[in-house]
């Protein structure tokens, strides 16, 4: 299609241009948008993935840099950073989201859910992912800053404003125009302003305290971390790392749990196994088929469609030589649905992701909901724990239904929010009070 229409048409519904393209040109494609001419050569096929992730930084870097978000979370970010510095910073951020510490955030998941949940109106339809927004914000403040209640109001507000202006009428020029890399301007630029101050407050209290090295908070971490010369972050790079944990560590998970419980709504049975499987776990049970439902999830519904990389010289990727200067794009919504990998691609299935299915195997580079190589999402972990832990708290006290009228029943459209994917109707859903012994259904 013409370029100024194709423009529009991936600034409103960025998943049916994707899914068109891959039905009608394969799985390599280049859009291309007007009036700046920028193109993205996108792929789905699993090994050109592989060959783009596992490429040398050197020759395949992170194009975040030259995206609106870069302004954003500012030039220190993980999410920017290339080469030996995006390296030292990773490394250091590392630390607080490996291995049993993030148990002990498991406890700050559970009280933020159930604090939410008991203003809930049951019976009724409540629109879910507002609601997922406040409990993941409230832990990603808690895990990063350890606060209490009284100092988080200020950061709620400052975060929430900075999404708030974000519409499909901003995204239409960003696409339309190719980033200035200057700091964003009007109600954006202010809700920043007001979250970097209250950030730099925090590090310079921080700093003061005495109990730093007994406290178990993200931003006490980072301020205890040093590099192989032994160097501290500085207050700069430690807000730009702070942003971006609380940009892209509550956003993203909150979608996800939203799009979880509006595909379970509209599939009893898988609904009825979980529920079942949470109430054995209540006897020591395991959590396989809720690693299989967050699995599917992630893979049926992205939040983040695509990643983005600059080459920075010659490089083959499957059967086409792609220049230096190629902007080129593993797409995780179209590689998550490759039909050459999952049977009936579209389809809310969780059961491919349990053994001894008879399904095909799942690589590594067929499941890319949080990237891949050495840029792979750094709260990866973090997000599936959460996810599993909200969602066994909610459905071990509660059960939701799909609300009433026949408009409801197919599933909700998927909707563009800034750079995510989220339900077009909220995640709409009826919660009732589960009967004991009921296990869903």
């Amino acid at each position: 299609m013409p370029a100024a229409a194709l423009t529009l048409v991936w600034a409103l519904a960025p998943t049916w241009l994707m899914d068109r393209c891959a039905r009608t040109l394969g799985e390599a494609f280049t859009l291309t948008f007007a009036p700046s001419g920028l193109k993205l050569v996108m792929f789905s096929d699993p090994e050109a993935v592989k060959t783009v992730f596992t490429a040398p930084p050197e020759v395949a870097p992170s194009a975040a840099g030259m995206s609106p978000v870069a302004p954003v979370v500012g030039a220190s970010s993980v999410l920017v950073l290339t080469g030996p510095e995006h390296m030292r910073q990773r490394k250091l951020l590392l630390p607080p989201f490996h291995g049993e510490r993030m148990r002990e955030y498991e406890d700050v998941i559970v009280e933020a859910t159930r604090r939410d949940m008991a203003g809930w109106q049951l019976g009724r339809p409540m629109r879910l992912q507002r609601h997922t927004r406040l409990i993941t914000l409230e832990v990603i403040l808690r895990a990063v800053f350890g606060v209490e209640a009284e100092r988080m109001e200020p950061l709620k507000a400052a975060i929430t404003d900075l999404f708030e202006p974000v519409n499909v009428l901003a995204v239409l020029r960003a696409v339309m125009s190719r980033p200035s890399g200057e700091r964003p301007t009007g109600a954006i630029g202010r809700a920043l302003d007001r979250l970097d101050a209250l950030i730099y407050a925090e590090i310079e209290r921080r700093r003061r305290e005495r109990d730093v090295e007994q406290r178990a908070d993200i931003l006490s971490l980072l301020l205890l971390a040093r590099d192989e010369d032994g160097e501290r972050m500085t207050d700069a790079e430690l807000r730009d790392e702070l942003v971006t944990l609380l940009l892209a560590g509550h956003e993203t998970t909150a979608t996800s749990v939203a799009w979880a419980l509006e595909r379970l709504v509209r599939h009893p049975d898988k609904l009825a196994r979980l529920t079942a499987e949470i109430d054995a776990g209540r006897e020591g049970g395991g959590e396989e088929y809720m690693t299989a439902v967050v699995n599917e999830t992630l893979r049926v519904r992205p939040v983040v469609p695509l990643v983005v990389r600059m080459l920075t010289q010659e490089l083959q990727v499957g059967s086409y030589v792609l220049p230096e200067g190629t902007r080129v794009v593993p797409s995780i919504y179209l590689t998550n649905r490759n039909p050459r990998v999952y049977e009936d691609p579209k389809e809310f299935r969780p059961e491919r992701f349990l053994d001894a299915t008879g399904g095909r195997a799942i690589s590594s580079f067929s499941w890319i909901p949080f990237g891949g190589g050495i840029r792979r999402c750094i709260g990866a972990s973090f997000a599936l724990l959460e996810m599993k832990v909200i969602l066994r708290t909610m459905l071990s006290e509660l059960q939701p239904r799909v609300p009433d009228g026949r408009r409801w029943r197919r599933g909700e459209l998927i909707r563009r929010r800034a750079i995510t994917l989220v339900p077009a109707r909220g995640a709409s859903v009826v919660w009732e009070r589960r009967s004991p012994g009921r296990s869903g259904g």
